[in-house]
């Protein structure tokens, strides 16, 4: 089953100025997920729309624009390769044309080597399914898939909606595919009203007709295909709205607010540290333990360090780079020791989660 995004489609690229600290940033927790909870986590979050729009607000970038799929994919895939027990192939234009040798270097360095046809494979067909079996004047300009040593994978690719001047964003991982065939139901969600009719070719009800003409189905039967499911669909305007946000959300916004730092600077064993960067932190320490609040409240976390464009607000850069430091130091075990980061995190986290469902 894959999971679709609908996002306004936004022109330009991650400032210079901002996309190395979305490396960083990005690196530090997927790295500590990875550490926590092992590849096969985070590879199963990279499918997830929530928890991915919810990392991509976290390190900055637009709360809802197409970008959101390619900068963070991108900072990802330059924070992670050859670092770690994940690789990530492919990526916007050019890059995305490279998938299939990037596949061969990645399996390489993972020892894997024999596997790469077969994730070569898999990326091919999900770049197909998405582009040949779902009609809907779509043209796909970005596909990546990420990897790892036990060939669990997830393939994250956008398109471009011409009519409705949406980018659509399109994930599925292994393990929630039929591997016996990869076309069958593949998409647990198909694009909102707002774009129109999608003639779906992959769930099962259509086997019959998948074996048929393609272009005669096309042209003949569009209104048998169903779809099921309801897409994740961000909104065309730039603002930030308090209906964006649940409940809970905003009252967890507005306890980060109003928190004790000192309660909180002792947790860290921090000294000096200011109360924006332990706010943040607390936030960050919910997206990777309690992946619960990302999934229902992936604006929320654009309230973490802002956003480009100033959306909730500006990107303080002095703030950022305390973040990208404080965090790297509590992971590295440079002022607290080694054995101690998870705890300390995960503490952290309990109390966000605590403010965030009131138990």
């Amino acid at each position: 089953m894959q999971n679709v995004s609908v996002l306004p489609l936004h022109g330009g690229r991650a400032p210079r100025w901002l996309f190395p600290r979305m490396v960083k940033l990005a690196g530090l927790i997927a790295g500590e997920v990875i550490e926590s909870y092992g590849e096969s986590e985070l590879i199963a979050r990279l499918a997830d729309p929530h928890w991915f729009q919810a990392l991509s607000c976290a390190i900055g970038y637009d709360w809802h624009s197409s970008g959101t799929t390619t900068v963070t994919m991108g900072a990802l895939k330059e924070a992670l390769n050859f670092n770690y027990g994940i690789f990530i192939a492919g990526g916007k234009g050019k890059q995305g044309l490279l998938t299939p040798e990037q596949i061969e270097s990645g399996a390489d360095y993972l020892s894997i080597g024999a596997q790469a046809e077969k994730l070569k494979h898999y990326s091919k067909m999900l770049a197909k399914i998405d582009s040949a079996l779902i009609y809907d004047d779509i043209g796909i300009y970005h596909h990546t898939i990420a990897f790892s040593r036990r060939l669990d994978w997830a393939v994250v690719q956008q398109a471009m909606h011409a009519k409705s001047g949406n980018a659509i964003r399109f994930q599925a991982c292994s393990g929630n595919v039929d591997m016996s065939d990869i076309t069958n139901e593949t998409n647990g969600a198909v694009i909102s009203r707002s774009i129109g009719m999608t003639m779906d070719m992959t769930f099962a009800d259509n086997s019959q007709v998948k074996d048929a003409s393609l272009k005669a189905i096309e042209e003949s039967v569009p209104e048998i295909l169903r779809a099921a499911g309801k897409p994740y669909v961000l909104p065309q305007r730039h603002e930030i709205l308090p209906t964006d946000l649940t409940k809970n959300g905003r009252k967890l916004l507005s306890d980060l607010d109003g928190m004790h730092m000192n309660s909180y600077a002792e947790l860290l064993s921090q000294k000096g540290m200011g109360r924006k960067t332990i706010r943040s932190l607390a936030l960050i320490s919910s997206l990777i333990y309690d992946k619960r609040i990302a999934e229902r409240d992936p604006v929320m976390y654009s309230y973490n360090l802002g956003g480009k464009d100033g959306i909730p607000y500006r990107i303080n850069l002095r703030d950022y780079d305390s973040v990208v430091n404080e965090m790297k130091g509590i992971i590295s075990g440079s002022s607290i020791e080694q054995t101690d980061k998870r705890r300390v995190l995960a503490s952290l986290s309990k109390l966000v989660s605590k403010s965030y469902y009131g138990v």
